[in-house]
């Protein structure tokens, strides 16, 4: 039976050896990767794994964080199902990769931990053992405009989740541990805003993405100014629209070729917290619709918005991309990897040396 040790030498040439001849340097910064910029990574190496019996981790939290330090980042957003286990030895092994390179660690977990305080034990203790601050958390896994049918529906859904933050801001007070909840295509900024404040604890606040509220037609550098008061971590990237019949095509981009203000909202973040995490979530994927113009998108609100949709249109919609947005539909599997890696290393060079995260 092929064990796990031999499985990740095995495949360690797709998951953690991105460039031949790094030539990053290594001085601490706040510049760190989440794991959601590697799906192609991951989906590949999971294939892998499957063929081989292997049933552990596609990418392992050691080939994670050696993957993070080839490209110059200075900490890692881990997803907890990347720990191989939670085994003492094997946990404190992570903790001296970490120390040794110099990377902070944050642990990406599941919102529905919360919900118990036995589960969360688990990623306590976890997290305390390897030396770990920050979470990062999602209320929603998907979209809003495609999740939800009506109303109702989100209404439910919003009180439930309400409810669970509030429950689990005393676990968090209890294990030390700050939680940042993500602006994850579900919450408007001011809906954000209002549950955080609500419970107003600096164990309990947000994962400010720079851009996911383009989808909820809000203006990016708006949304971090609301939420930057309650900022825990980050998710940084950059932003392309494309308008279609229903609405706009949405892509993250390398950063720098997209409409995000990026220094700008950094400028904002680091006014409230100096050493504020800069995590990159670059994702390379195909454009995502967003499908303003149809009633279905407006289900899960009162009425439609016209203003924010004429604002939005007024401000975002005129930056377009005039050409196609990037796809990786019809690369092969060694060219989507190749374009991900790409990506990778332009993100990381303009994160470190532009914008100085």
């Amino acid at each position: 039976m092929i064990t796990r040790r031999t499985f990740v030498a095995a495949v360690s040439s797709l998951a953690a050896a991105p460039l031949a001849n790094p030539t990053f340097a290594f001085a601490p910064s706040t510049y760190g990767i989440a794991w959601t910029s590697i799906p192609i990574r991951t989906r590949q190496a999971r294939e892998a794994a499957t063929q081989k019996g292997y049933t552990g981790p596609a990418v392992p939290g050691e080939n994670f964080i050696e993957l993070c330090h080839s490209f110059g980042a200075s900490g890692c957003q881990m997803g907890f199902e990347q720990l191989a286990t939670n085994d003492s030895d094997y946990l404190k092994s992570l903790r001296m990769m970490l120390e040794k390179r110099r990377m902070y660690l944050e642990l990406g977990v599941s919102a529905r931990l919360l919900e118990r305080e036995d589960s969360f034990a688990k990623v306590a203790d976890a997290a305390n053992q390897l030396g770990v601050e920050r979470l990062r958390i999602a209320c929603l896994s998907g979209r809003r405009y495609e999740d939800f049918s009506d109303l109702k529906k989100w209404q439910d859904f919003a009180e439930h989740w309400k409810r669970v933050l509030r429950q689990a801001e005393p676990l968090l007070r209890k294990y030390k541990l700050r939680a940042g909840i993500e602006n994850h295509k579900d919450w408007l900024a001011d809906e954000q805003v209002e549950i955080l404040k609500s419970i107003s604890s600096p164990y309990l606040g947000a994962c400010i993405d720079f851009g996911n509220n383009v989808s909820l037609l809000e203006d990016s550098l708006e949304v971090v100014r609301k939420l930057a008061p309650y900022v825990i971590t980050t998710h940084l990237k950059d932003m392309a629209v494309r308008p279609y019949e229903d609405g706009f095509e949405l892509s993250e981009v390398s950063l720098g070729e997209g409409s995000t203000p990026l220094k700008q909202i950094i400028e904002v973040l680091r006014k409230v917290r100096r050493d504020v995490p800069i995590v990159l979530e670059m994702i390379t994927r195909d454009p995502l619709k967003v499908p303003y113009k149809t009633d279905k998108y407006w289900a899960t609100y009162p009425e439609r918005d016209n203003a924010r949709i004429q604002k939005f249109e007024r401000g975002v919609l005129t930056k377009a991309w005039t050409k196609p947005l990037p796809r990786i539909t019809g690369l092969t599997p060694e060219q989507a990897l190749a374009a991900e890696t790409e990506n990778l290393r332009r993100c990381s060079e303009y994160a470190r040396n532009i914008l100085k995260a």
